[in-house]
C-alpha cells in the first residue's frame, strides 16, 4: 500500500476524498427520502441550531456528535432507525438489493454487509403503478413475462449497483 499525502488524498482523483464525499451525500439523500422532507428539515435544524424552530436571533450555531444525530433522527420520527446508520455509516460497503425475476414471480431481498438487519422499505414500479415493499423479510410478487418492473423508479436509496461497479471497471481499464 502506497501511502498518501494530504493533497493526494483530499486534491486529487487517485484519493478516496471523492468517495467519502459523494457516499455523505448520498447517505443524506437515502435518509431524507426514508423519514420524509418535514421530518428531515426538522432534523437539520435541530442538529444546526440546537432547536427544531430557529428564529432569528433566538439559537446559537453548534456542533454535533455522530451519536447525537442518530439519538435526534430518532426522536424527530419517533422511530428508531439504528439500523440504517449502523449499514450506511459503520460498513464501507453498501447493501445489496437481491433480485431474481422469473416467469411469474420477482422476488426480493436486502443483503446488508455483515448480515446487519436492514429493512429498507422499496419501491417498485410494476407497469407504472408504484408500490411500497415492506422489506422486513423478503418479498415475492407476482408478474408476468411482459411486465414492466423499474425497482426504486426515482433512485431513492444508496445501494450497491451491478451496472455501476461494470462501469467503474471499465473506467478504470481505460485509464491504465
Amino acid at each position: 500500500d502506497k501511502v498518501l499525502n494530504n493533497d493526494q488524498v483530499y486534491k486529487s482523483e487517485i484519493g478516496p476524498a471523492s468517495d467519502v464525499y459523494s457516499k455523505g451525500a448520498l447517505v443524506v439523500h437515502t435518509l431524507r427520502e426514508l423519514i420524509g422532507d418535514p421530518a428531515f428539515f426538522s432534523v437539520t435544524s435541530e442538529v444546526v441550531y440546537g432547536t427544531s424552530d430557529p428564529k432569528p436571533g433566538k439559537f446559537q450555531p453548534r456542533f454535533s456528535t455522530t451519536k447525537e444525530f442518530i439519538q435526534i433522527v430518532n426522536k424527530i420520527t419517533g422511530k428508531d432507525y439504528q439500523w440504517f446508520f449502523d449499514v450506511y455509516l459503520y460498513q464501507a460497503e453498501l447493501p445489496i438489493l437481491e433480485q431474481t425475476r422469473e416467469q411469474s414471480k420477482l422476488m426480493l431481498n436486502w443483503k446488508a454487509p455483515n448480515d446487519l438487519t436492514f429493512p429498507m422499505p422499496l419501491e417498485v414500479s410494476i407497469n407504472g403503478e408504484v408500490i411500497i415493499l415492506d422489506m422486513a423479510s423478503p418479498q415475492e410478487l407476482a408478474i408476468t413475462p411482459k411486465d414492466v418492473v423499474i425497482i426504486d423508479p426515482m433512485s431513492k436509496i444508496l445501494r450497491q449497483e451491478k451496472a455501476i461497479d461494470a462501469y467503474q471497471d471499465y473506467e478504470e481499464e481505460n485509464k491504465k
